[in-house]
């Protein structure tokens, strides 16, 4: 978590610039990441029978009139940990409590990516950083980045112009990431077009705060988006901007760790296991492809997760996170409904297939 807030902060240059020379580091240059092993995922399974028996939910009315949703859990309150104490901390009783909570909290796994800090981390940042879901998640994080860029390179290689859109992304680190390491590969600042989206302000100027800091973005900031260059601004995915005031059709969308909150093509969900009634949530898993969709032009690739029932990913059931299930099948069927199909899968780990996906021709 510390080297998260030294990531974002307002100075640390020198240290940013180092995490993510790290990070291109073991993205880019070596071998993935392992998913958890049996013996971690057997005692992912005796975490999640203590946490379910051990914490509590409580509804409360703050100054404002709002309920708010508190959970106790005497666990993860003797950890004193950062990422533990936001799954405890209140949320409003809206549709974006059931969301995990962008920002250093899901940065924080994909530090311990980097062998410097995994190397110096309590034993509390391996717990749970390091857990069968936050190693999912950090293959997750490798296989976004690898096919981004991959699927970025291939046009640039061939002359093209490529334009990129992580949406829904929080911080954005991956887009980040990809358009550093394609500035340092020597292709021309001036054929990319690199944009980080997320409905979160905070999030936003934290992307930004970044951009601003290392020598490979900074130079090619811009505040309000432009022909070209890497920049970062509010949207919120099921309210997008008018045709009229958005973004040029993107070659390369990311879509990734958003899915899972959105009904469709689902074989599970969390309400189910807790024994409570499946709240409809206002739009579905296609309502949302459709707008993603529709930002993508018609040679671009669509980049999204399955997300698969892990007890080690059903943790976060208990903290109030609505999670639906899916597949790669599902998720295959998913696609194939808005008429897409897999160009390739990257990896699969105990919880998350990575999928690019490209518009299904007419003779295809």
């Amino acid at each position: 978590m510390a080297a998260t807030e030294a990531l974002y902060s307002e100075d640390d240059s020198e240290l940013a610039e180092a995490i993510i020379a790290s990070l291109s580091r073991q993205v880019f240059d070596e071998d993935l990441p392992k998913p958890a092993s049996r013996i971690r995922r057997a005692l992912a399974w005796l975490t999640y029978r203590i946490l379910k028996r051990t914490t509590k939910k409580k509804t409360l009315t703050n100054d404002d009139g709002e309920e708010v949703v508190v959970y106790r859990s005497p666990v993860l309150e003797k950890s004193k940990h950062p990422y533990a104490l936001t799954l405890l901390e209140p949320n409003i009783c809206t549709e974006s409590a059931k969301f995990v909570a962008g920002g250093n909290p899901m940065n924080a796994p994909y530090m311990m990516i980097c062998p410097e800090i995994r190397g110096n981390s309590e034993t509390w940042d391996k717990l749970l950083l390091n857990s069968v879901h936050g190693q999912d998640v950090q293959l997750r994080f490798v296989w976004e980045a690898r096919i981004t860029y991959e699927k970025a390179k291939r046009r640039l290689d061939e002359g093209n112009s490529v334009r990129m859109k992580a949406v829904a992304a929080g911080t954005g680190l991956s887009m980040i990431l990809v358009f550093d390491r394609l500035v340092r590969d020597g292709y021309d600042p001036g054929k990319i077009t690199a944009t980080v989206s997320d409905r979160d302000a905070s999030n936003i100027e934290k992307a930004r705060r970044l951009m601003r800091k290392l020598s490979s973005t900074k130079d090619h900031f811009s505040e309000n988006g432009g022909a070209s260059g890497i920049t970062a601004h509010t949207e919120d995915l099921m309210h997008p901007v008018t045709d009229e005031d958005g973004d040029a059709p993107q070659d390369v969308v990311t879509i990734v760790g958003i899915l899972e909150y959105f009904r469709g093509f689902t074989y599970s969900t969390a309400e189910e296991h807790l024994g409570q009634p499946v709240t409809g949530d206002e739009s579905g898993a296609s309502d949302v492809l459709r707008k993603v969709a529709a930002m993508t032009c018609e040679s671009g690739t669509l980049i999204a997760n399955s997300y698969r029932l892990e007890i080690g990913a059903r943790i976060l059931e208990i903290f109030g996170k609505h999670l639906r299930y899916r597949n790669v099948e599902d998720l295959h069927a998913l696609f194939e409904s808005e008429g897409f199909h897999p160009t390739g899968t990257s990896g699969s780990g105990h919880v998350y297939d990575v999928v690019a996906y490209a518009r299904r021709t007419p003779e295809g």
